[in-house]
């Protein structure tokens, strides 16, 4: 199996694992951070796959794209911090993560953030 190696991700982002719905609110995991990712601004038309959205199910705009390693397994509603530490930073919902392990191919994990 062919992986992507950090070398291959030149930035950093920080991850919260969403745990659940609490008595006051959503719960998120300890932020994992200095991850390494590749981050793209950019816009495009995905699915939304949260579950406790009002717009599950629907195509939804998403304004980032991240790219990050196979240990960083997210699924939708996990926080994603991109740029951190720069004037750009900013916290999204994951909207769609996709996940790619193939033969011969460098395997990684995508994101679609709101």
């Amino acid at each position: 199996m062919t992986r992507l190696r950090k070398k291959h991700l030149p930035h950093r982002v920080t991850i919260e694992a969403f745990d659940g719905d609490g008595a006051e609110g959503d719960i998120w995991a300890d932020p994992r951070p200095d991850r390494p990712a590749y981050v793209e601004q950019k816009v495009r038309l995905v699915v939304d796959r949260r579950t406790n959205s009002p717009t599950a199910g629907q195509e939804v705009t998403s304004t980032a794209f991240v790219v990050l390693l196979l240990d960083d397994d997210c699924q939708p509603r996990t926080r994603v911090t991109v740029w951190p530490g720069l004037p750009r930073e900013r916290r999204s919902e994951v909207i769609a993560s996709e996940y790619f392990e193939y033969k011969g191919t460098p395997s990684h994990v995508e994101l679609y953030l709101e």
